[in-house]
């Protein structure tokens, strides 16, 4: 996980563990608990802690899960130059 600019939450996740990382690191920021989150997906607290964890959950709850923590998704290619202006 790499945080690339403190005005524009960006993170760059390349894997299912990088990805839990960033988004368990966004609830934390949007003062929510796992348990809160949870409940906001109307997913089990077991769902979350495998999200974050790295672990197998469907993109559909991975997807709601950045929406609920107010982040924003772009999917990039690999070796592609990236420019992220405020």
């Amino acid at each position: 996980m790499e945080h690339f600019n403190d005005l524009t939450p960006f993170y760059r996740a390349v894997d299912a563990a990088s990805l839990g990382r960033s988004i368990a690191e966004a609830r934390k920021e949007a003062a929510l608990t796992q348990h809160d989150l949870s409940v906001k997906l109307g997913v089990t607290r077991g769902t979350i802690v495998r999200l974050e964890a790295g672990e197998a959950v469907s993109m559909v709850v991975a997807m709601q899960a950045i929406r609920a923590v107010g982040r924003d998704v772009a999917l990039v290619p690999r070796f592609s130059k990236l420019q992220v202006r405020p």
